[in-house]
């Protein structure tokens, strides 16, 4: 009762602009990105959800009907795509200390890792970026991750490469009385004196396209335990994980938020679904026509006085034609579709170079594609594509485990003296013969190009403590446990303490 009694009040004070109400998300004078990058994700999610208006034509009565709208969902295909060439259930992740692994696989297997963020990161991809916030469930006292999309991201501190601040929206609708109320939390990190915090504030509107007036946290049940503010203590970095497309936005050179993977194609992707719908529109018109004189039009009535019509109207089966004699004939259109497959793969060219996909990765009509065998073989676009987006995600995906370790050694569910080795393995026999990747390190070896510590660590895909053990195991086999020890003691002179 107290707070609706504040939010009353405040109501008469936003009118008198002394307390704090938005429009848009936007508009908060923390936050500073250009509104326009917004409007550009929210147009990227119109072409994700591939829902468009239906057309208009014309029936045999030369009424005007409607129909559903034919598209191609190129970018839902072009998204998953990439995201199944980054990320699959062929890849694995883990930290070189067993306990610490065995905590790690389990978060991940309660959050059904592999599932999820493959199909978040296709949503991603599309519209431009997804953000992981791993978060303590207090109910069950396990990490959970979430998954932000970029349309609920607002970057506050960062460059064009890394985003160290930001705001996250998060909107709740519910019922009061006979109105439909919207709430939206906007979720503060910020770095302050080197010291990390979260600030919580809460807006109520009765707009959905609002944000409306600030209110406080105990306004909404689900947020009366939150605080205003929590100093995050323990941390080396925010508890986000931001994951970009690759490439530079080059729509706004000065944005830290990314491109979608469609945003250099709209056009060509508006072309598709254009010709797309002629040509399945063509495909339903290419029935035979009827050709008739206007006096088969005419409505005559029974004795009852009902309507009774030779044709159905709502096609545009039957063709009009005023003359003086009755008339009636029928012919069957030509259908154009050697002319309508080949516009449609001229254009899918064009987006597979603007999406940086080799030519021939996609195909209307259901041509063989490229293998994986052959895109590594042919040092091909997609290739190149696929290895610039693994880095930042192999890079984010460590920065996800550095923050779960942290997260759960400041709630007490998993305490730790120091970081784990993470080793992140993207299962690149799909693209690359381990044969040959295992004598290409082995030549180097010999060339003494480089140490078999590194090439274990390559060929393997295992952390530089696991390749220490390696190394100390294979000298044990071969030359003896007194050999392997003292290697053992040269190891860690060289390279450090296993502890």
């Amino acid at each position: 009762m107290l707070e609706k009694l504040k939010n009353f009040f405040k109501k008469g004070g936003a009118k008198l602009g002394v307390v704090q109400e938005l429009n848009s998300i936007t508009d908060h004078p923390k936050i500073s990105v250009d509104p326009k990058e917004y409007d550009r994700i929210q147009e990227n999610k119109v072409l994700y959800k591939s829902v468009f208006p239906d057309v208009s034509y014309l029936t045999s009565e030369g009424l005007t009907s409607k129909r559903p709208f034919h598209s191609l969902n190129v970018p839902k295909i072009v998204a998953k795509k990439l995201s199944k060439l980054v990320f699959n259930d062929g890849c694995t992740i883990s930290v070189d200390d067993p306990k610490a692994d065995e905590f790690l696989q389990q978060v991940f297997k309660d959050n059904k890792f592999d599932k999820n963020f493959g199909e978040e990161l296709e949503a991603g991809y599309a519209i431009g970026g997804i953000v992981l916030r791993p978060y303590l469930d207090v109910g069950t006292q396990t990490i959970k991750i979430a998954y932000c999309r970029a349309d609920t991201f607002y970057p506050l501190e960062s460059n064009t490469n890394d985003v160290t601040e930001a705001a996250i929206a998060t909107v709740t609708q519910q019922a009061e009385g006979q109105t439909m109320v919207y709430y939206t939390l906007l979720e503060f990190h910020v770095w302050e004196n080197g010291k990390y915090f979260i600030r919580n504030e809460l807006y109520r509107s009765e707009k959905a396209d609002v944000v409306g007036l600030k209110v406080g946290l105990k306004t909404l049940e689900k947020y009366k335990d939150l605080e205003k503010e929590t100093e995050m203590k323990g941390f080396s970095r925010p508890i986000f994980v931001y994951i970009k497309l690759a490439g530079k936005n080059n729509i706004n050179l000065s944005s830290p938020i990314s491109l979608g993977i469609i945003d250099n194609a709209k056009r060509q992707i508006k072309d598709i679904n254009e010709k797309y719908d002629e040509f399945m529109w063509e495909i339903e018109e290419a029935r035979r026509k009827i050709l008739a004189s206007d006096h088969f039009f005419k409505v005559r009535y029974d004795d009852k006085g009902n309507p009774i019509q030779r044709f159905d109207s709502k096609t545009s089966v039957f063709q009009r034609l005023k003359t003086d004699e009755p008339l009636i004939d029928e012919f069957a259109p030509t259908l154009r579709s050697s002319e309508f497959i080949a516009s449609i793969n001229f254009i899918l060219r064009i987006i597979e170079l603007q999406t940086g996909f080799s030519s021939g990765t996609f195909s209307f009509d259901g041509q063989s594609v490229k293998t994986a065998t052959e895109i590594i073989s042919e040092n091909s676009e997609t290739f190149s594509t696929r290895s610039d987006n693994v880095l930042i995600v192999e890079q984010a995906l460590k920065e996800l485990v550095v923050t779960i370790f942290e997260l759960a050694n400041a709630s007490g569910l998993h305490p730790i003296s120091e970081a784990p080795g993470i080793n992140i393995d993207f299962d690149d026999g799909v693209f690359q013969s381990q044969d040959a990747k295992a004598d290409y390190y082995g030549k180097l070896t010999t060339l003494g190009l480089t140490s078999k510590l590194r090439a274990i660590q390559k060929v393997l895909g295992v952390t530089e403590k696991e390749a220490k053990t390696i190394i100390s195991e294979i000298n044990a086999e071969t030359l003896g446990s007194d050999y392997a020890e003292n290697e053992e003691t040269k190891l860690r002179e060289k390279y450090g303490s296993d502890e």
